[in-house]
């Protein structure tokens, strides 16, 4: 990640970070704190973090613009024990949400900046290639004009995006909404196709179990 997505990723997450104790984590460099039931616990990473975000499937913490931890790995840490933080391939957009178990993840990299407008990536966990070539998608070789004719607004923040528990669908924007005009929509990832249905079907696609 260069520098400009590195500062795009801690400017956009201000907000989000602001209400870290609500969600019971604070960060300071490469530790995280954890709130819960009455316990605090102390975790120490082997990389730094700028903040701490729950994917959709609240199984990782995304951390900073390009990495994540699982959340199984800060149940029983020590400030003594490193806990290893895993990390999206260099030069990739924002990272958006994670869903570790299916080995997918999504980044948003933006082409407008007033306002911000995105395309999005989805990706193998170790691979930068889109799995995704639907309008809204990032395809590299476009003009800039083509690309931005496709991006779609949205904050870009860390959990901006939301991959469904099963690994097979994705709102790039975060928004589950799979009506005929919805922009960009639900994608099916494994058939590259839009998902179209009703409110009630669309959102059973991401229902955490």
């Amino acid at each position: 990640m260069n520098l400009l997505q590195n500062i795009t990723a801690i400017l956009l997450n201000i907000v989000t970070g602001s209400a870290l104790a609500q969600a019971n984590y604070e960060v300071e460099k490469n530790t995280i704190r954890i709130m819960e039931n009455d316990r605090i616990r102390v975790c120490t990473l082997d990389a730094a973090a700028d903040y701490a975000i729950e994917s959709y499937d609240n199984d990782a913490l995304i951390i900073s613009g390009n990495s994540f931890v699982r959340k199984d790995s800060l149940l029983s840490c020590a400030p003594s024990h490193l806990v290893r933080v895993s990390f999206i391939p260099d030069n990739m957009g924002l990272l958006t949400d994670v869903n570790v178990s299916r080995g997918i993840y999504v980044t948003v990299d933006f082409v407008t900046v007033q306002p911000f407008t995105w395309l999005a990536t989805v990706a193998h966990l170790g691979s930068s290639s889109n799995l995704v070539t639907l309008p809204g998608a990032y395809l590299r070789g476009k003009s800039i004009e083509e690309l931005r004719r496709h991006s779609f607004g949205g904050s870009g923040k860390a959990g901006s995006s939301a991959i469904s528990p099963d690994g097979q669908y994705v709102a790039a924007s975060g928004e589950i909404n799979c009506r005929e005009d919805a922009y960009p929509g639900v994608w099916d990832i494994n058939h590259n196709k839009r998902v179209v249905t009703d409110n009630q079907h669309c959102l059973r696609l991401f229902a955490k179990h």
